[in-house]
């Protein structure tokens, strides 16, 4: 029982092809993972500058607060200076 050339050779040229469609996919795979790892830090990133954006939010609200306390206390200084006059 001896196989010749003509009925190795199909055997080969499949093997040969699910090899190369292997190792295609595992290439794949590689890029689809950095993807996923910039998709990731994409995410990361705009939490940040979520976060961001609402501590400075925080910071002007409470500005606002501060100023209008003073602008309420400079009101009563000139009502206490007019009466006084």
């Amino acid at each position: 029982m001896s196989i010749n050339f003509v009925q190795l050779a199909p055997i080969l040229a499949a093997t040969t092809t699910i090899g190369g469609l292997i190792f295609q996919l595992g290439k794949h795979s590689e890029k689809l993972d950095i993807i996923g790892f910039k998709v990731e830090a994409q995410g990361k990133k705009e939490e940040h500058l979520n976060q961001a954006c609402n501590d400075i939010k925080s910071s002007i609200q409470s500005l606002q607060k501060d100023i209008s306390y003073i602008k309420e206390d400079i009101h009563d200084i000139k009502g206490t200076i007019h009466q006084s006059s």
